[in-house]
């Protein structure tokens, strides 16, 4: 009789396709890969058509409340001005399927195309082969209203030769008759204190703007010899996120907390609405 009921139970978990362990990585997140957002993205653009001003919600460290994710995205959801969210980073804490799996949940409430990097928390246990099969390529880039955005893997704990210099000068470069009102920069953390020369590096290419996660916290600064700004936005625990406005002529920053605001340690004001002469620097 025990053997019976033993194997009955082996039947019936066998069919079930009863899951055994954490460690899986067939994640089930439909329609949030970083290919299937930038279509709804394109469509976006060719719909509106030429835009003299945008907005762009910056979001960052979702990890360990999904629910309060959810509730920041659906506050971004009522901002009309708002085409696209950037998500900066540590998605997940553990990088184990169901932290993504609870993410990717929330990340399906977004009206907005939602644009992921990886963050470090995120390629923990099988994170970096979930990450690849559910969103794709830790670096990419894109263009939307004559702006160009670059996404990257920074992450030093868990990967090697990161960021790719020569990559990031690549993606900077302006073609011969482009117009490029700007360009912008996102990853999970701000260049590392034992790469100084990395925001100097990346205003030399060309880049006007850089966005991070990863301190859960908001901030802005530069260098004393750099002007690069570096935007830091915070985790959305308590519901809080960046928002870009973009112009031609102009990048402008804010806060949001309950109420948006512009950040008191500087508004970044970006002149650069005829850089077609723009050259990046030699990796």
């Amino acid at each position: 009789m025990i053997r019976i009921w033993f194997l009955l139970s082996l039947a019936l978990l066998t069919g079930c396709q009863f899951q055994v362990s954490p460690w899986e990585t067939d994640v089930n997140c439909p329609g949030m890969s970083v290919e299937e957002n930038l279509r709804r993205l394109e469509a976006l653009e060719q719909a509106s058509g030429s835009k003299a001003f945008y907005q762009v919600a910056i979001l960052s460290d979702p990890q360990q409340y999904p629910g309060a994710f959810e509730d920041t995205i659906k506050i971004v959801n009522r901002l009309d001005d708002v085409d696209f969210i950037l998500l900066l980073g540590d998605l997940a804490q553990t990088g184990v399927k169901a932290e993504f799996e609870w993410v990717c949940k929330a990340m399906q409430s977004s009206k907005k195309p939602i644009l992921p990097v990886i963050g470090n928390h995120d390629a923990l246990s099988f994170g970096n082969d979930i990450w690849l099969d559910i969103f794709g390529p830790l670096d990419y880039s894109f263009e939307y209203q004559n702006s160009k955005f670059v996404g990257y893997n920074d992450n030093k704990y868990e990967y090697d030769n990161v960021p790719d210099r020569g990559w990031l000068a690549q993606q900077a470069e302006v073609a011969a008759g482009e117009l490029r009102y700007h360009t912008i920069g996102f990853s999970h953390i701000a260049p590392w204190k034992d790469d100084t020369q990395l925001s100097a590096f990346l205003q030399d290419a060309g880049y006007d703007l850089m966005l991070h996660g990863h301190e859960h916290n908001f901030d802005l600064w530069h260098l004393y010899d750099v002007d690069l700004e570096h935007y830091i936005a915070p985790d959305t625990k308590e519901k809080r996120f960046g928002l870009l406005s973009v112009y031609p002529d102009q990048l402008v920053l804010e806060n949001c907390d309950k109420s948006c605001y512009q950040p008191t340690a500087r508004v970044l004001n970006v002149d650069n609405v005829n850089n077609e002469s723009k050259t990046s620097a030699e990796p």
